[in-house]
């Protein structure tokens, strides 16, 4: 056990090459449990880090201050770690880490913490893989090539993509995760600010209860007598105004052999007209995960969510 008394941080380790950190409880941290400054390959496994002794909702919890681990570094790896207080969980400004198994309740989000806080916006190249986030959320800076795969969300926790100076997500996979909440309509995943580049970013086949599924993929059916059918996806699609490609099925019972045409996807609603009335059945699948330059881009907070009979 490693007690730094609040007078400092706990381990620093400084452009090393192959160093292991493995079986450790550091607690009492001012500033940092472990910080990793250049160097490559160091290993954190096996261990428990928190600034206060607790097992959760301490009463004191809003006052947490520190960060768990700071990784500046590049080519590292964190397996099996806990970390139970501190303001921020892990902290990364360095590319090709990866993170298994890690389970961070460190300071609730609502309460100003972030589980994993990734800075290095234009080549994150990070990948989270099976953890815990209790009650704290991801926050990722101009996201390129992260994965989040099958890892928990308890508490409202969610994965917030934000726009730094880039402005740009490309090659973000978040995919077959559980998220669990409160009821309170918090979204599974949060854009905030202005985005001017999307590219091959894929979020779906997650599942939440208590929260509000996102997704760029989502399938709808609308039936009814007359000549236009419309969809709205607004409510579960990630991106506003950025379907980017569109699959429908046009059936009906009637003697007639209508002519059909996809007449317009703006701001995330698909019309389908046809050119006589006629009773329908529309099937509609939408996917915004290829390419996409906004030019001056949009900002997240044109969400525009409505009723809709679609459903994903």
């Amino acid at each position: 056990m490693l007690d730094a008394n609040f007078r400092g941080g706990g381990i620093l380790v400084i452009n090393s090459l192959r160093t292991i950190i493995d079986n450790c409880y550091i607690s009492h941290f001012r500033s940092f449990g472990i910080m990793v400054q250049g160097g490559r390959e160091t290993i954190i496994r096996n261990s428990f880090l928190g600034q206060h002794i607790t097992a959760g909702a301490s009463p004191i919890e809003k006052n947490f201050s520190g960060v768990g681990i700071s990784l500046m570094s590049n080519d590292n790896a964190v397996t099996d770690v806990v970390i139970f207080s501190a303001a921020v969980g892990i902290s990364v400004s360095g590319h090709a880490n990866i993170f298994t198994g890690v389970h961070c309740y460190n300071k609730a989000t609502g309460f100003g913490g972030v589980g994993i806080k990734l800075q290095l916006g234009g080549l994150t190249q990070t990948r989270i893989i099976g953890c815990y986030m209790d009650f704290t959320a991801i926050i990722a800076e101009d996201p390129v090539q992260l994965d989040i795969v099958n890892s928990l969300f308890l508490g409202d926790a969610n994965i917030v993509l934000k726009s730094s100076q880039r402005k740009i997500i490309s090659g973000v996979n978040i995919v077959d995760n559980m998220f669990s909440g409160s009821e309170k309509g918090v979204d599974i995943v949060q854009l905030v600010g202005r985005f001017g580049s999307i590219d091959t970013t894929v979020v779906e086949k997650n599942n939440a209860r208590g929260m509000r599924l996102k997704s760029t993929m989502a399938r709808g059916t609308v039936k009814g007598n007359g000549t236009t059918w419309a969809l709205d996806f607004n409510p579960f699609l990630l991106f506003p105004n950025l379907v980017q490609n569109v699959q429908y099925s046009f059936y009906t019972s009637d003697a007639l052999f209508p002519r059909h045409t996809l007449r317009s996807v703006a701001q995330n609603k698909v019309v389908i007209e046809a050119d006589t009335q006629v009773s329908a059945t529309v099937a509609v699948q939408v996917d915004q995960s290829t390419s996409f330059d906004g030019g001056n881009g949009f900002l997240s907070e044109v969400f525009a969510v409505r009723n809709t009979r679609a459903v994903l």
